[in-house]
């Protein structure tokens, strides 16, 4: 999330401070104090880099920096974004933003940077090796607790291990290489797809289970139509009885919707921007604040066809929904028909969206849920559900 969003959105500087002082406290057991302050600044925040940093950043720290801001696209592209950057490493105080005074000198050095995200805040330490993570202030912990939950009770390769954590932060190594949705070589990035699809099916495999079909989707349905009321009142979205009249496209498809078919757990937003391949190669899943259980064709659906970026629902509802489908035992392709895939998958994405615009504080989301919401009508009003 950029940082302009998030000073459109909240108290940014206030919650900032009290956050990164909270993480101090807790996770390092060091009394800090983050302040706004133009002179003797020994953090910064330059033009579109959206974390702060000392202005004699180390080389290693750099890095941060490099990989996150690395750009797929042209040669062009990539060459001036890199020369950016470094202008931006290399200038110290010259041009920045914003400018702060942390105390004590010494918890900075000149290995830190701080991240700000959506919900939660990042704490590079790279004299260490270790990025901690901790909720914003005031920002529901519900989805924080989600991931802590999935992390600590499954293991596997492709997750990150924390090494220690509390009620609301936790810490693991940083990783070094790029997030997919910035890897520039083509090979690199195929495979990243082709390992990621294969760790949500991995899990899905060991967590399957079959559920009736209708009690699933009525329970979807019965989610959605509550959420819309309260979204009315706290985030005066303008879509709601658009998302109640897509609800009923169910009764055009419910004679072909079989028993039962398969859930399974979920990362819940398998994009190319949550998935890290390292230095090795090696891919990592990350950002698991979404997990839980949905259909066994919702991860794969929503990388597949990059359900996450705009206009794309309409490559899904126009495809026969192939790349969706578990290729092994779990669910058979020919069991289920393609329209019920895309209908269940649209029912989760909906919800997703939805929980995640309630969970934001105030009135936050609401315009973003309606333009994703638009995308999807118009995608279904020009090709159906079929």
């Amino acid at each position: 999330m950029d940082l302009s969003s998030m000073l459109d959105r909240e108290d940014f500087f206030g919650l900032l401070s009290s956050t990164v002082e909270a993480y101090f406290k807790e996770a390092e057991q060091t009394d800090v104090t983050l302040v706004r302050q133009k002179k003797h600044a020994n953090l910064v925040i330059k033009p579109r880099l959206s974390a702060l940093y000392p202005p004699d950043i180390s080389k290693a720290a750099q890095a941060f920096f490099y990989s996150e801001w690395n750009t797929r696209g042209s040669r062009l592209k990539r060459i001036a974004v890199k020369a950016y950057v470094f202008a931006m490493m290399h200038t110290g105080r010259l041009f920045a933003s914003y400018r702060f005074r942390f105390e004590p000198q010494e918890a900075v050095g000149r290995d830190l940077v701080i991240a700000p995200n959506n919900r939660s805040i990042r704490f590079f330490h790279y004299k260490t090796g270790v990025v901690g993570c901790r909720i914003k202030d005031g920002f529901s912990d519900e989805y924080f607790q989600n991931q802590l939950q999935f992390r600590l009770n499954y293991h596997y390769d492709f997750l990150l291990p924390m090494q220690r954590w509390g009620d609301k932060w936790f810490t693991e190594p940083i990783l070094k290489g790029h997030p997919l949705a910035r890897v520039t070589d083509e090979a690199l990035y195929q495979k990243g797809m082709l390992d990621a699809f294969n760790a949500v099916r991995m899990l899905a495999d060991d967590t399957a289970h079959t559920t009736d079909a209708r009690a699933y989707l009525r329970t979807l349905t019965e989610r959605i139509v509550s959420l819309c009321a309260a979204a009315r009142e706290k985030k005066q979205i303008k879509t709601a009885d658009d998302t109640l009249r897509l609800l009923d496209k169910y009764d055009t498809i419910k004679e072909n919707l079989p028993t039962e078919f398969s859930v399974a757990m979920s990362h819940g937003d398998l994009q190319t921007g949550n998935i890290w391949v390292d230095a090795n190669g090696k891919t990592i899943l990350y950002d698991w604040e979404t997990a839980g259980e949905r259909s066994v064709w919702y991860d794969s659906a929503v990388l597949a066809y990059s359900l996450r970026r705009p206009d794309q629902w309409l490559q899904f509802l126009r495809s026969d929904a192939a790349d969706a489908y578990r290729t092994d035992r779990t669910e058979p392709a020919d069991r289920v028909p393609p329209a019920i895939v895309k209908y269940t998958v649209m029912l989760e994405d909906i919800l997703f969206h939805m929980e995640d615009m309630m969970e934001l504080p105030q009135n936050w989301g609401g315009d973003i849920y309606d333009n994703y919401l638009l995308d999807l009508k118009n995608a279904v009003t020009e090709v159906g559900i079929a």
